[in-house]
């Protein structure tokens, strides 16, 4: 029987997302290997949206790295200057694949490790994330559902969204992740309240990767 192992030995220096600034002509991404052996390691960039075929306008300086044990590696994001919209931000994935080393056992499997890491391109706009978070309109839908209004040209991520009732109670499933595109709104597929409802509590994730708890009346 063949076994089969895997180790997610590289972290990104402290990061979990990344903000391409519009004032940035590049944006560098630190690999670092924890692992005792040398991890060769692949970056690739792609749309956030599976459906956008259209072509990108950035790249990655040094698409394959081998970073020795222990050590560190980096590469550059590049972006030719044109191609984003300039009124909102962007949102694209960075692949980093951890292309297993070759075994001389024939029964081991190696399994590559993909982190797909959001990567959001943000020209020069008004406001902040956390503005538009205190801005986000929640409301009750005429079907009896409700739905998240985001006015903002920046992607909210929020995590843990659950409905109160007027007691302050959960009510009905959680929803462990969802991202609001800009200028967009974004029902809530919420089940199995049947009680009033009075808010909606959730973390909003700052730049930073950190996640804020909030409130909101409905």
């Amino acid at each position: 029987m063949a076994s089969a192992s895997a180790r997610a030995e590289i972290t990104f220096d402290g990061f979990t997302r990344f903000v391409f600034e519009g004032t940035q002509k590049q944006l560098p991404l630190i690999i670092v290997n924890q692992g005792n052996e040398p991890a060769l390691v692949q970056v690739k960039l792609a749309w956030g949206d599976k459906q956008d075929s259209r072509e990108l306008p950035m790249a990655v300086s040094k698409p394959l790295l081998l970073i020795p044990a222990n050590s560190k590696a980096s590469t550059d994001i590049l972006y030719q200057g044109q191609g984003l919209p300039e009124d909102r931000e962007s949102f694209l994935l960075l692949k980093v694949l951890q292309i297993p080393k070759k075994t001389a056992d024939s029964n081991a499997m190696a399994i590559a490790l993909q982190h797909n890491l959001k990567l959001f391109y943000r020209p020069q706009l008004p406001g902040s994330v956390k503005q538009a978070v205190e801005q986000l309109r929640w409301s009750a839908t005429a079907a009896g559902s409700y739905a998240a209004r985001n006015d903002s040209p920046y992607y909210l991520t929020l995590t843990e969204v659950g409905l109160l009732d007027h007691s302050g109670a959960a009510c009905g499933k959680v929803i462990d992740h969802l991202m609001i595109a800009p200028f967009s709104t974004y029902p809530l597929p919420v089940s199995g309240c049947d009680r009033p409802v009075g808010q909606v509590a959730y973390a909003f994730i700052s730049d930073a990767g950190l996640a804020h708890a909030r409130r909101s009346e409905l």
